[in-house]
C-alpha cells in the first residue's frame, strides 16, 4: 500500500484512503473493504468538508463537518470511523453480501465469509 492510501492514525484492517473517482488527485475517500464510509470534499473557497456516511439511502442523514485542513479532516474521519467501527463493518458486510448474492456470483463461486469483513468476535 503506498503512502497516499495509508491512514494517518493506526486503523484496524480493511480501512484505507484512495481517490473517490478518477478525477480526484488526492486520497479523498476513506474506504472499508472497497466501500466508501467517509470522504473529504473541497469547497469552492478552498476549505475542506468531511462527509461521514453512517447509512446509505435517500433518507440517510447528511453529516458534514468543516475542517481546518485536509489532513485534519482525514484524521477526523478516521477517529469517527474508529468510534463507529462495528456499525460500519456490519453495514459493509451486509452490502457486500447483497452484492455477492444478487449481482456478482448469482450462486456461483466462493461464498463470502462474514468473519472476513466483520472481524473476529
Amino acid at each position: 500500500m503506498d503512502a497516499d492510501t495509508q491512514t494517518l492514525t493506526p486503523m484496524p484492517d480493511g480501512f484505507y484512503w484512495k481517490p473517490r473517482c478518477h478525477l480526484d488527485t488526492l486520497p479523498t475517500g476513506l474506504f472499508l473493504h472497497g466501500e466508501q464510509v467517509a470522504s473529504m470534499q473541497q469547497r469552492v473557497d478552498g476549505t475542506w468538508l468531511a462527509r461521514l456516511t453512517p447509512e446509505d439511502g435517500v433518507h440517510a442523514p447528511l453529516l458534514l463537518r468543516h475542517c481546518s485542513s485536509f489532513d485534519a479532516g482525514r484524521r477526523g474521519c478516521e477517529m469517527w470511523a474508529l468510534r463507529h467501527e462495528q456499525a460500519l463493518r456490519r453495514k459493509v458486510a451486509k452490502k457486500l453480501q447483497w452484492i455477492q448474492d444478487h449481482v456478482v456470483l448469482r450462486g456461483r463461486g466462493r461464498q463470502l465469509d462474514p468473519r472476513d469483513v466483520i472481524g473476529p468476535a
